[in-house]
């Protein structure tokens, strides 16, 4: 029993798993549709998020309440010019994603720039970064009438390997690989001690600077990919298209176990906690919600959630562990 308490203390990214095991099995025994299709069906459309959650984990895990806001204005932009690339071409895919992770590491760079150098909270350069892509956007869309998806990228987002959709795995690999990087790698480590206490990483040597600027630029290069998956799922790119992602990304990663005052990521966490908004979106649609009250719900849920980690942040800093 002590065995299982202190798992679940020090991996408390299984409550998001348990809520979201619950939410599916409440819901598909209410609708009749309790099978393993409507779980594959929930992680699917999560699956998307999850890839725009593991940029915004990052830069949560840098700490000092950062939070990039520039999210949705990447991945609208990106979606764009990555249409208008490939132009439903599956030949033109290398050079979009080539494009596309260029153009969005410039736009994590100048975001790093502005937090870094010109001393501008996160929240505001990242906001203020949005505004700028959201403007550019709609200059393109004045143009822009390509609604033709590659074949190549359908595959991608539609296809299906034994009974599961392609997306899934390649979410998993992701989540995979990033949590190598933070747990096997100099930066991610570097990442982890910035977050912890930014004072005490400097003075140990770690270049905050350098690792700081990289993690901006993993949140947009991950939101450009997004655009680009996004769109191709959606049939088009379309102006907004990322709004709603914005509280999504911050509510998976806090639910998921991320600490909101930086210093210790969950990549499992991330994935049960893109799992579990999903869901919760999917019974208030099934309730009938409207769509200011399903954005009332998540808020409310963030705030609980960040309440709770504050919560135990504090305790643990008595514990001399935050």
């Amino acid at each position: 029993m002590n065995t299982i308490k202190n798992y679940i203390k020090q991996n408390n990214w299984v409550w998001a798993g348990f809520g979201a095991f619950l939410l599916w099995f409440v819901m598909g025994i209410s609708s009749g549709r309790l099978n393993a299709e409507s779980f594959i069906s929930n992680a699917y459309t999560a699956s998307f998020l999850a890839i725009l959650a593991f940029g915004q984990m990052l830069v949560i895990t840098s700490g000092r309440g950062a939070i990039d806001l520039s999210i949705p204005g990447v991945l609208t932009l990106m979606a764009f010019v990555s249409m208008s690339i490939i132009n439903g071409i599956s030949a033109n895919v290398p050079l979009a994603l080539l494009v596309v992770i260029l153009l969005s590491a410039i736009i994590g760079l100048l975001n790093s720039v502005m937090v870094i150098y010109l001393k501008i909270p996160t929240i505001i350069a990242t906001m203020a970064m949005n505004y700028i892509l959201t403007t550019a956007t709609l200059l393109i869309n004045r143009k822009f009438a390509i609604f033709t998806i590659a074949p190549i990228l359908q595959a991608m987002t539609r296809g299906r390997v034994l009974g599961i959709p392609l997306m899934i795995y390649f979410v998993l690999l992701i989540a995979v690989l990033i949590g190598l990087v933070l747990n096997k790698t100099s930066y991610g480590k570097s990442l982890l001690a910035i977050g912890q206490n930014y004072e005490a990483a400097k003075l140990a040597g770690v270049k905050v600077v350098k690792i700081e600027m990289i993690t901006y630029c993993l949140s947009s290069v991950f939101a450009g990919l997004s655009g680009i998956l996004i769109s191709a799922r959606v049939g088009g790119a379309l102006l907004g298209m990322g709004d709603a992602y914005t509280m999504e990304t911050v509510a998976s990663v806090v639910v998921g176990g991320t600490l909101i005052s930086g210093g210790d990521a969950s990549v499992p966490g991330t994935l049960a906690g893109c799992l579990f908004l999903g869901l919760i979106v999917t019974a208030m649609q099934i309730l009938g919600m409207s769509v200011g009250a399903q954005k009332i719900a998540k808020g409310l849920i963030v705030l609980f959630v960040v309440l709770i980690g504050t919560f135990q942040c504090n305790s643990s800093v008595k514990e001399k562990k935050c």
